[in-house]
This record gives structure tokens, sequence and C-alpha cells, in this order.
């Protein structure tokens, strides 16, 4: 009996032994799983914070925030984004199993910054608060730019063409292709004096303003603008004065008066050059037999210049009517040659304003 007695008592003792530690092991599973259960909810809260971040980036998106009059903001702020204009895919969130609920304010008083404010709620509860500070900065984006003279035709005029003698000639790029382009209508361009044409397009066609030049049923293959601006759509002629170098691009004008009569051959067919004369430069005649590869484009008041004698091989442009064009000057296209007729041009500069996005340091709240 005494044996049997003693061994009851350790079996009882034993159990309680086993029953103790069972109760302190439940106890770090559930301390352990409320741990698991609140990372899970702190991270769901994390990943809606940045999914709304990103959403912010896109200065479209906080650009059409709206906002409401709203005192229970967090940390002071008085103004609540409008659900119309925060959108659902943004504040409704559900991530690894936890729903959250994202909000966004701003203070009034300093209405570029903004505090995103994330709840989760689930197998836990945890909320989140950043608060980020949107500014603005200028960007400087340079573009490079070319002139294809293939592309042009071997005359170009803004305005009308009268006043023909002597024995000019156009050959254009490709047979019965454009020979003189013009923004003026076809009945501007006259040929010849006395129903004469002294103009020998060599087979080429005048596309007019009036005139469907490409056979689409539209009247659009001319030019509306200027010709500098028809040429040269990016670049002022203070850029491409200050780009001049007088090897690749002579440029003329008040400040600088060109030689006259002008009676240097410039460029080759495998390195054009544009020669511009503008307003104010003199309009010099050309003789000597010249013979320029690339652009020349005339800006000042030409139309009553007689151009003298020279062959311009690629394009000749007036910003101008002409009203005396007499001579045997030649202008040919720039596909009769075999170089590839493109000339680097100054780079395009152009400035924007961009959205700037930052965290406000030591901002970040979660509990």
């Amino acid at each position: 009996m005494a044996t049997l007695t003693m061994s009851l008592v350790v079996l009882f003792l034993a159990s309680l032994m086993v029953f103790y530690t069972s109760s302190g092991m439940l106890f770090e599973i559930k301390t352990g799983n409320n741990q698991l259960y609140q990372s899970k909810a702190m991270e769901a809260a994390r990943g809606s914070v940045e999914h709304s971040m990103a959403w912010l980036v896109n200065s479209s998106n906080t650009s059409s925030l709206a906002w409401t009059a709203d005192a229970n903001g967090p940390t002071g702020t008085n103004q609540k984004a409008t659900a119309a204009s925060f959108p659902s895919s943004v504040s409704e969130q559900s991530i690894g199993g936890y729903t959250v609920a994202v909000s966004l304010w701003r203070n009034s008083a300093t209405p570029t910054i903004l505090e995103v404010s994330a709840a989760a709620s689930g197998d836990a509860n945890a909320t989140i608060r950043q608060r980020i500070r949107l500014g603005t900065t200028t960007v400087t984006t340079t573009t490079p730019n070319t002139l294809n003279l293939a592309s042009i035709a071997p005359v170009v005029i803004n305005g009308g063409l009268s006043g023909v003698t002597g024995k000019p000639e156009v050959i254009p790029s490709t047979t019965g292709g454009i020979a003189i382009l013009t923004s003026s209508s076809q009945s501007q361009i006259s040929l010849g004096e006395n129903g004469n044409d002294h103009f020998d397009l060599n087979g080429g066609t005048v596309c007019a303003a009036d005139v469907d030049c490409d056979g689409d049923g539209l009247l659009n293959d001319s030019f509306t603008t200027t010709a500098w601006e028809y040429l040269f759509p990016n670049i002022t002629k203070a850029e491409m004065k200050a780009a001049a170098d007088f090897s690749k691009i002579y440029f003329y004008d008040e400040t600088r008066m060109a030689p006259d009569p002008w009676h240097a051959s410039i460029g080759t067919s495998a390195n054009p050059v544009i020669l511009i004369f503008d307003e104010g430069s003199g309009c010099p005649t050309m003789n000597g037999s010249v013979t320029i590869y690339g652009l020349v484009y005339y800006g000042d008041s030409c139309q009553d210049h007689g151009w003298g004698g020279a062959n311009i091989v690629g394009s000749m442009v007036a910003d101008m009517s002409i009203t005396k064009l007499n001579a045997n000057v030649d202008f040919s296209g720039w596909s009769v040659n075999s170089g590839t007729g493109v000339i680097t041009l100054p780079p395009t500069t152009t400035t924007s304003t961009a959205q700037t996005f930052a965290k406000l340091a030591a901002s970040w709240r979660d509990f």
C-alpha cells in the first residue's frame, strides 16, 4: 500500500509538471502568433504606403487631387483628399489577407507636404503614416537636329515668283518631282514674261498652296509658316547665328555684312553647307560661276535682286516673293549627287518643370 501510494503521488506530481510545461508552450505559441499577425499587419500597411507613394510620384495624379476640410486628420492636418480624386485602387487595398484603408492628408498652411495614413485590419491591426514633400525642378533636354537636303525642293519660296528672264534652270531631285515649292497659290508663280517660259523646270512641277501635289485629294502639301520655320521648326535664327562657324554654317546679317558680290564656291557633295543671308546682310549678287553645295537661305528683301550666275546644288530658299530672276543661275536638287545631304544643325534645348518627390526625414510613424 505504501508503495502504491508513493507511486500515485509521483505520478500526480509528474502530471502537474507536464501540464505546467504545456501551458507555457501554449502561451509562447500564442505570443508568437500574435507577433506574426502583428508583423503581417505592419507589412500590409507598409506596402500600402509604398503603393500610394508610387501613385503620387506621377505629377498628373497629384495635380488632379481635390481636397475637403476635415479636422480629424493626423498630426494637425486639416484637409483630406476626396474619394473622387483619390481612387479606390489606392485607398482600398488588400495585401496578404489584410484590408488596408489609405487616406491622404495635408495642412492647408503647407499644401506641398502630404501625409499618407494606412490602417491595416485582420488578425491584427496596424497603422503607418508617412509624410512626403512635393516640389518642382527645372529639367533641361537637349535634342540633336539635322537637315536632310534630299527632302527639300530645289527652290522654296515664301510668296510668289515673277519677272523671270534669262535662262535660269531647275533640275528636280526626281524625274517629274517638285521643282518649286511655294506657300502662295499657283497663279502667283510666273515662269517668264510676255507668255514665254524662261524658267526651265526640266519636267518638274510647282507645288503650291492650292495644288494637290501628292494626289491624296488634300491641299496640304505646301507650307503655311515662314520658310525659316518650314526648314528649321525647332531652331531660332539666334541659335543658328551662334552656331555659325563659317565652315559648315555661314550666317550674315546687319552685324556681319556679306561680301558683295559673292564669288566663293563653298561646300562639297560629301560636306554640304548652309549659307544664310538674313535681314540687313546686303543680299549680294553671285557671279563668277560659283558652285554652292548645300542650302542658300535669303531672309533679306532680295525680291528685286537679279541673283547673278551660280550653280546651287541643294536648295535655294527665299522668305519673300521673287520679282526678278535672271542670268544663268541653276538650281539642282540634292538627289542628283552621291552624298547623303545630311547637315548637322544646332541642337534644340528645351526646359520643362518636373515634379520632385521626397520622404520627410523622421516622419515615419507605425503603431
